[in-house]
């Protein structure tokens, strides 16, 4: 029986926060500009207008007071209102695209953590419900740029894919094709929100996350 313990997590949200007084003043100003634009429409009845929002709706139907984006001045431009992705952040031969530098950033903390060096990991496992891209894999980008060994998987599941990433993590451990993976989940889910959606466009940040999974046996950090 072998026992799988999280040895080290890290951490990396984007510089960029919006609050939801921020987030309501950009939605209510497309929500004037929409309805002042198919007024004729509206007040004939054959569509509803839009309605306003406010912070107080956003805190009581969330608990979300602020998030972190990839991109704050897409969301507040009234002809987009989406995040974009940085300049350059698609990657290159010699530099990561923005998705794998998030998923770095907290992979070197979790590795710090765990008292590990990026070639004592066996796998690498990034699981998101969002890619950047679908090939070549973002795991691959981040093996290489890290300097681990092994093999690497990119694994899409919605909601669950943090879930489902630890699951195969501690699945590949404890079948014997790894000892120590590395899950990471960068998360860029405001490149593609609707963000003139009343109902969901304050849920949905981003930020991404890693743990390193070990055998127990094998394990020397002083937090497991």
């Amino acid at each position: 029986m072998v026992d799988v313990v999280i040895s080290g997590t890290g951490l990396f949200v984007p510089p960029n926060k919006i609050t939801n007084e921020e987030l309501v003043t950009a939605f209510n100003a497309h929500v004037d500009q929409y309805n002042a634009e198919n007024k004729a429409d509206i007040d004939a009845g054959l569509m509803e207008g839009k309605q306003h929002s406010s912070a107080a709706f956003i805190e009581k139907a969330s608990g979300i007071k602020s998030r972190y984006l990839v991109d704050v001045e897409g969301v507040m431009d009234l002809n987009r209102m989406m995040s974009k992705m940085p300049e350059g952040g698609h990657g290159t031969q010699d530099e990561p695209c923005f998705q794998a530098k998030m998923a770095i950033a907290a992979a070197n903390q979790a590795l710090e953590n765990a008292g590990l060096n990026a070639e004592d990991i066996d796998q690498v496992i990034c699981s998101t419900s969002l890619l950047q891209r679908y090939f070549p894999a973002i795991s691959v980008e981040v093996q290489h740029h890290l300097g681990t060994s092994g093999s690497a998987l990119d694994m899409v599941m919605g909601c669950s894919s943090a879930t489902y990433g630890l699951i195969s993590g501690v699945n590949a451990i404890k079948a014997g094709s790894a000892d120590r993976v590395l899950m990471i989940n960068p998360e860029i889910f405001s490149t593609i929100i609707n963000f003139r959606d009343r109902d969901s466009h304050f849920i949905f940040g981003d930020i991404a996350v890693a743990v390193v999974l070990e055998r127990a046996d094998l394990a020397t950090a002083d937090d497991q």
